[in-house]
C-alpha cells in the first residue's frame, strides 16, 4: 500500500516537528515516571540527525531537549522504524546504543561539560512486523554475573502503531488522525471508514491537514479519486485546489471511476465497498436491502452511484438517477 519511505520521514516531521504536538506525544508515550519529572515548558527539537545516509529510507530520528524538575534537562531520542522487513534481528537496539553514544559525543563537542544529559530512547514501530525485541538492551546477551558489568544496559520505550487501536493513538484529535493516516498506509481495505471515524471539525482546522492528504496521495496505492474527494470535502476551496493539483499526476484524466493510473483498481467488490463507505458516511446506517442491491449491481451502475453519492442530498437520490 505504500510507495516510498521519504514521504514517511516528511510527514512524521510535519506532525512531531511542532513543539506543542511533540509535547503531547511525549507526555502520552514516555513512561509516567519520566512524565512526572518533566517541566511544563515545551520540548525543544534539536537540529541534525544521527541516522546514516544509507538507513534513511527505513528510519527517521528526532531529538528533543526536555526540561526536568531537578533543574537539569534530558534528551528524548525518538527513532521511527518505517519497515520491519529490512530490519535484521535486534538491529534497531544496536542503532539506539550508537545514537546514545553519539549524543554524548555531540554534547561534549559543542562545548558541554559533564554530567551528560540522559537519553530516553523512544521507538515508534511503523513496520510490518510486531515488535519482539527485549525490553532492555542487556537482554540481547546471555551472560552470567561475572560478565554482566561489561554488558551495555539501557531501557527504552516502544510505541507500536501496528498494535495500537486507532482511537488510542492520541487524545489530541489532529495527532490521532495524523498517526492513523501513517498507520493505515501499511495496508488495510477499511482505511476509508476508519479515517472518517476519526475526522472531526478540529482535525480539519489544523493547517497541517493538507500535508496529510498529500502524503496519502503519494503513499496510498489504493486511494481512488472518489475517496479523496470524500475525505477532502470539508477543506476550504483553496485547500481542496492544492490537494487536487497534487493529485493530477496520479489520477488519469477523464477516467470515470477516478482510478489511479497503472493500478489494478476497479474490481466490483472494491467499488461496492467504497460506495457503502460513502453512503454510510453521508446518510448513516445503510439498510440491508440497499446493501443487497449494491452487491448485485454491475460495475457500471456502482460507478455511477459513487459519483452521485458525492453530491446527492438523500440516499434515494444517490441510488436512483431519476431522483436527482
Amino acid at each position: 500500500m505504500t510507495r516510498g519511505s521519504s514521504h514517511h520521514d516528511h510527514i512524521i516531521k510535519t506532525l512531531l516537528g511542532r513543539p506543542a504536538t511533540a509535547a503531547t506525544f511525549l507526555r502520552e508515550r514516555l513512561p509516567p515516571e519520566i512524565v512526572a519529572l518533566m517541566t511544563p515548558e515545551l520540548p525543544v527539537l534539536l537540529p541534525g540527525s544521527f541516522i546514516d545516509s544509507d538507513q534513511r529510507d527505513s528510519h527517521t530520528d528526532l531529538l528533543y531537549r526536555i526540561g526536568l524538575r531537578t533543574g537539569r534537562s534530558a534528551l528524548a531520542q525518538v527513532l521511527i522504524e518505517h519497515d520491519g522487513r529490512r530490519r535484521p534481528t535486534s538491529a534497531v537496539l544496536s542503532k539506539l546504543l550508537r545514537y546514545i553514544a553519539l549524543t554524548g559525543e555531540d554534547h561534549i563537542a559543542s562545548g558541554g561539560k559533564p554530567p551528560l544529559p540522559p537519553v530516553i530512547p523512544l521507538v515508534i514501530c511503523h513496520g510490518t512486523k510486531p515488535w519482539a525485541e527485549p525490553p532492555d538492551y542487556s537482554g540481547l546477551y546471555d551472560v552470567g554475573p561475572e560478565l554482566a558489568p561489561f554488558v551495555p544496559k539501557f531501557a527504552y520505550t516502544v510505541f507500536d502503531m501496528r498494535t495500537t487501536v486507532d482511537e488510542d493513538l492520541s487524545r489530541d484529535p489532529f495527532l490521532r488522525f495524523g498517526l492513523a493516516v501513517i498507520k493505515l498506509a501499511r495496508g488495510t481495505r477499511a482505511f476509508r471508514s476508519r479515517l472518517l471515524a476519526l475526522a472531526s471539525d478540529e482535525v480539519y482546522r489544523d493547517d497541517r491537514i493538507v500535508q496529510l492528504f498529500i502524503y496519502m496521495i503519494n503513499v496510498y496505492t489504493d486511494l481512488d479519486r472518489p475517496t479523496l474527494d470524500m475525505l477532502t470535502a470539508p477543506l476550504s476551496k483553496e485547500e481542496r485546489d492544492e490537494v487536487a493539483t497534487m493529485a493530477q499526476r496520479l489520477y488519469a484524466d477523464g477516467k470515470a471511476d477516478g482510478r489511479v493510473e497503472g493500478k489494478a483498481e476497479g474490481k466490483a467488490e472494491g467499488r461496492a465497498e467504497l460506495l457503502l463507505d460513502i453512503l454510510e458516511y453521508r446518510f448513516g446506517p445503510i439498510p440491508n436491502e440497499v446493501r443487497m442491491r449494491i452487491a448485485c449491481a454491475d460495475p457500471g451502475s456502482i460507478t455511477s452511484m459513487v459519483r452521485r453519492a458525492m453530491e446527492a442530498k438523500t440516499l434515494d437520490q444517490a441510488l436512483n438517477p431519476q431522483k436527482g
